[in-house]
C-alpha cells in the first residue's frame, strides 16, 4: 500500500530525471554513471542520488556538456530536490531515505 513521507534534512541530493520519451542511451548512462544510486520510476522518470549539482549530473549523463555541446545522450530535465512529499509505494520511500542518508561513496 502506498504511504507518504516528509524529509528535509539531507546528506545527498536526489535528482529527478524527466524525459519526454523513453531514451535507451540515456537510460544506459544513468545505470552506468549511478550504478548503486538510481531508481526507475517509469520508462521516462528516474531518480538518482549524488553529491553533485544538477549541472554536474546533466554533464555526467551526457545530456548536455558546455565543453562538447554537439554531443548528447538524449533530452531530459534534471531537477534537484530540497524536500519531498507525496504518495508512492514503500519501496520508493525506502530508496529515497537510504540514498539521502548515504555518504557520497555509498556507505
Amino acid at each position: 500500500m502506498p504511504s507518504h513521507q516528509l524529509f528535509t534534512g539531507m546528506t545527498m541530493t536526489i535528482f529527478a530525471i524527466l524525459m519526454p520519451t523513453q531514451q535507451p542511451e540515456l537510460e544506459r548512462a544513468i545505470e552506468t554513471v549511478f550504478p548503486k544510486h538510481h531508481l526507475r520510476i517509469t520508462d521516462t522518470q528516474w531518480l538518482v542520488s549524488s553529491n553533485s549539482t544538477a549541472i554536474d549530473v546533466v554533464a555526467q549523463l551526457g545530456i548536455y556538456d558546455a565543453k562538447n555541446p554537439e554531443k548528447s545522450n538524449g533530452n531530459a530535465v534534471v531537477l534537484a530536490t530540497s524536500s519531498y512529499y507525496g504518495r508512492a509505494p514503500s519501496s520508493v520511500w525506502d530508496w529515497m531515505k537510504s540514498n539521502l542518508e548515504a555518504s557520497p561513496d555509498g556507505y
